[in-house]
C-alpha cells in the first residue's frame, strides 16, 4: 500500500507507479474510498429522544404521517391551485 501526502491546498499526487498500474489517464475521474482504522464515533440516543423515535414509528406504522408532498403543499399551497384575483373595491356612493 503507498502513502501519499496531503498537500496545503488538499491535492493528491497518485504516484507514477500506481496510476501505470490503474491505468489512470489525464482528466479521468475516480471514486475514492477512505478506510481508517480507528473506529467512528457513535451517538446514543437519550431515554427521551428513544422514545420519541417509538412514538414515530408507531404512528407510521398507523399510517399517521404526511408525504412530503402533503407536507409542501400544506406548507405553500397546491401548485395546480391558482391564485384568486383579488376584488376590485367597491365604491360606496354618498
Amino acid at each position: 500500500m503507498t502513502t501519499v501526502r496531503i498537500e496545503p491546498n488538499y491535492k493528491v499526487t497518485i504516484p507514477k507507479n500506481e496510476r501505470e498500474a490503474l491505468g489512470l489517464k489525464v482528466g479521468e475521474e475516480i471514486t475514492i474510498t477512505v478506510h481508517r482504522s480507528e473506529s467512528l464515533p457513535t451517538y446514543t440516543p437519550t431515554k427521551r429522544e428513544l422514545a420519541a423515535i417509538e412514538k414515530g414509528r408507531e404512528e407510521m406504522r398507523k399510517g399517521q404521517y404526511y408525504t412530503l408532498e402533503q407536507f409542501r403543499e400544506q406548507l405553500l399551497g397546491s401548485p395546480n391551485k391558482k391564485a384568486r384575483a383579488k376584488k376590485p373595491p367597491s365604491r360606496t356612493t354618498a
